[in-house]
């Protein structure tokens, strides 16, 4: 059922799939434009069988959201079969309180390009990046968000900055190359959190991005970033039309 051309067609790219930086850059940020970070099926999603095949008709036929399970997943696959030399690793993501989740929690990608790596990530419900990001620990500006991976002994930690505030820690890589199957562990994780969970949706737009989570928005528009909460059960409905419809 996974097809290539129809993936390819689905996120809008037309260029000639050569296994580049410049065609790694374009797909990355277009699969974000077009399938959107979206937690509700965590409690439905078979983390004991990844099914690629279901999740292509799900995600990229049916155009529904997902999580990093679905998004990376489907990512990792794409980029294989158009010839790039990648692995699917594992991050670990920061709590309040400054206690750190299981390292196999968050599914991100790593890319080799001409002797060097590349973080890439499509399906992260924070502030992340949108197009890959070299593992060397320099700063890169997207969208005026300043992000970089700082070494942190068997880690590599992402931190992004907006204008006007300080780094912040999104998550943190360990290079070893994953088996999709270590990501059962989010079965148990699942069952623990699902009556806590809060609905949160992310989106990439032309100049920024976008994260809604509960009623609370953040949105951050060429490195500006603003947070509001949304009351007004109706104007809730008018911003994921907006962004997610």
């Amino acid at each position: 059922m996974f097809d290539k051309n129809t993936y390819l067609e689905r996120i809008g790219y037309s260029g000639s799939g050569e296994p580049t930086l410049a065609t790694l850059r374009e797909l990355q940020r277009k699969h974000q434009t077009r399938f959107h970070y979206d937690n509700a099926y965590v409690g439905i999603t078979d983390f004991l069988r990844f099914d690629l095949d279901a999740m292509f008709v799900t995600t990229v036929l049916k155009g529904r959201g997902g999580i990093c399970t679905d998004l990376n997943f489907l990512f990792v696959r794409l980029l294989e079969e158009l010839g790039f030399d990648v692995k699917l690793v594992a991050a670990g993501i920061l709590f309040p309180g400054g206690k750190w989740g299981p390292d196999v929690e968050h599914a991100v990608i790593v890319v080799r390009l001409d002797g060097e790596d590349w973080l890439a990530d499509v399906g992260y419900g924070g502030v992340s990046i949108v197009e890959p990001l070299r593992m060397t620990g320099e700063t890169a500006s997207q969208d005026g968000i300043d992000f970089r991976l700082l070494r942190d002994g068997v880690y590599h930690v992402l931190q992004y900055r907006t204008r006007g505030k300080d780094w912040r820690i999104a998550y943190r890589v360990t290079t070893k190359a994953r088996d999709r199957n270590e990501w059962n562990v989010l079965t148990e994780l699942n069952t623990i959190h699902k009556d806590v969970l809060v609905r949160r949706r992310r989106c990439v737009t032309d100049n920024g991005q976008v994260m809604l989570t509960a009623n609370l928005i953040v949105s951050i528009e060429d490195g500006v970033e603003s947070s509001r909460l949304v009351r007004d059960p109706a104007e809730l409905e008018k911003v994921v039309s907006h962004y997610w419809g």
